[in-house]
């Protein structure tokens, strides 16, 4: 018998995390929830939306699993939120795992979403309510906190820990053997090669046209 399943997340987010669940998880998704001041149609792909509120009395703890489909907004506090007043309601949040990707993690928590062909090497440790999107490299004995988001291709080397509500942007890198605080920010594309201060925001060089040069004058 499958999983029954609430979905947090009545957008576009939470429709792939749908289809990814129901597809590859023996799970199915009986309905949406949001907070009830939130909720502007009552009906998302042919299940209803529930306000978060109330949701136990219909859809109750022992007999419902829920997913967290919430993204970055706020540095992941509203995910860090909605999962602790989840746990206190009494769900247990479910990992949602695409079948290509790679674990080879030590320790895993609940409610990751893991995308297609991330990869978590040898001796990893992950928290509980991260975002990994895909094609994310999560590299050898390294240690991932809680309510982070991994945008895709973004990548840390071996035996870097990142604590709590970091946002690594699009093909970012870290190198290894480095520590990024809570709350860090990096920017698409940058490469750190330090650890981080906490609240730090950490982006590329503007990319310039340089003034009296051509391609040819390089390679």
């Amino acid at each position: 018998m499958k999983k029954r399943c609430v979905i947090f997340g009545a957008n576009d987010f939470g429709s792939m995390i749908k289809f990814y669940a129901e597809k590859y998880m023996d799970i199915s998704i009986e309905a949406y929830t949001l907070d009830q001041k939130y909720i502007v149609e009552s009906v998302r792909d042919g299940i209803p939306i529930e306000g978060f509120e109330t949701l136990q009395e219909k859809y109750p703890p022992d007999t419902y699993s829920m997913i967290l489909a919430i993204g970055y907004k706020s540095m992941n506090d509203i995910r860090k939120e909605k999962y602790y007043q989840a746990k206190q309601k009494g769900y247990y949040i479910e990992n949602v795992v695409h079948p290509s990707a790679i674990l080879e993690c030590t320790q895993i928590g609940e409610g990751n979403i893991i995308l297609e062909n991330v990869v978590m090497a040898y001796g990893t440790q992950v928290g509980n309510a991260n975002i990994f999107w895909n094609g994310c490299q999560i590299s050898h004995e390294s240690r991932v906190g809680d309510f982070n988001y991994f945008a895709p291709a973004s990548i840390i080397a071996g035996k870097t820990i990142v604590k709590n509500n970091c946002f690594l942007g699009i093909q970012s890198a870290v190198r290894g053997n480095r520590i990024l605080e809570d709350y860090t920010l990096i920017g698409a594309g940058a490469y750190m090669n330090h650890s981080t201060q906490k609240e730090g925001v950490y982006v590329p060089a503007r990319t310039v046209r340089l003034e009296n040069k051509k391609s040819k004058d390089f390679f």
